[in-house]
């Protein structure tokens, strides 16, 4: 065979290979593409599966089932590390008054009993904002979030906020002066808080009784109502307590400023005293507080989350 021949055969010969590894590292790279899309379809329901899985058994399983009930379906945690919680709450709880001493009012009374693991503040920093206990837990889509904020002086921060986080939240802002609210964000009410009692004031029964809203939850109640939250507070508890047709509805977290009574003496610090009983007695615990540097030491921020009554009773 002339060289010539040989020469085209082993071109031929060689073109032929080449297609053919071609092909090979095609159909390869193909079959691995197929094969690692299949497995992580699979290993992503896998991980979706033992999520939901996890999930279900936590809860109806009963990993959470002693949480959920004692903090009102806000809490998931297993029951060892619920116990744990529990106890310090009751630890904290029996130091938390110690003093009337005027002073020192504050550092030395009403520490926070609970912890919330993704506590946020909501509004403006410094005045006007308020911070938040596991907001996430109302759910995005939630259409019934109903939310009360009593003292605006014109700042609506902490509603915008709430607005963005909840579209379609339902937001009433009360106040004494004449403001507007932004559009879309919530509904202003002008009124005078207070008991209701002797003077032109309204009562948070009264208010509630007005919107219709005595068998709805109230996620959030936001007061800032330059001293007046004690009568608020006061005349809103005495309701729940009563023994008549009025319907108190239930409020999950209230986020509010206390300022001490004005008069500077031990004597006038014990209604503040009293106050936090009040929030005790009606299953509320302290999960944020901050001085207000304003005037720290008359002037202080909180954030209360409603619980169970089986949270309150001390393990025996």
């Amino acid at each position: 065979m002339p060289y010539t021949s040989l020469r085209k055969v082993d071109l031929s010969f060689t073109s032929r290979t080449i297609i053919i590894l071609i092909l090979l590292i095609t159909f390869s790279i193909f079959y691995f593409t197929i094969n690692n899309e299949k497995s992580s379809s699979s290993m992503a329901s896998l991980i979706s599966s033992f999520t939901s899985s996890s999930s279900s058994v936590a809860v109806n399983g009963g990993r959470c089932r002693l949480s959920m009930k004692e903090s009102d379906n806000w809490f998931c945690q297993s029951d060892s590390d619920w116990k744990r919680r529990k106890t310090l709450h009751h630890i904290q709880d029996k130091r938390n008054r110690i003093s009337d001493s005027r002073p020192l009012f504050f550092q030395n009374n009403w520490e926070p009993t609970i912890q919330c693991e993704f506590e946020r503040r909501l509004g403006n920093t410094g005045d006007g904002g308020k911070w938040v206990c596991d907001i996430h837990r109302f759910g995005r889509n939630n259409t019934k979030i109903l939310v009360y904020s009593f003292g605006s002086n014109g700042d609506f921060s902490f509603e915008r906020a709430i607005q963005e986080q909840f579209p379609k939240a339902e937001i009433h802002t009360f106040d004494l002066g004449v403001y507007q609210c932004p559009a879309n964000v919530c509904t202003f009410h002008q009124v005078r808080l207070g008991n209701g009692k002797n003077d032109s004031s309204k009562s948070f029964q009264t208010i509630v009784n007005d919107l219709g809203h005595q068998r709805r939850e109230i996620h959030l109640l936001k007061v800032d109502i330059e001293g007046s939250e004690y009568n608020l507070f006061e005349e809103m508890f005495r309701i729940s307590t009563d023994k008549t047709t009025q319907v108190m509805p239930y409020v999950r977290q209230i986020l509010f400023e206390i300022h001490l009574p004005a008069d500077r003496s031990e004597v006038s610090s014990r209604r503040a005293h009293q106050l936090f009983e009040l929030f005790r007695v009606n299953n509320y615990a302290i999960f944020h507080k901050e001085a207000n540097l304003y005037d720290s030491q008359n002037v202080f921020e909180y954030g209360l989350l409603h619980l169970n009554r089986a949270f309150f009773i001390a393990p025996s």
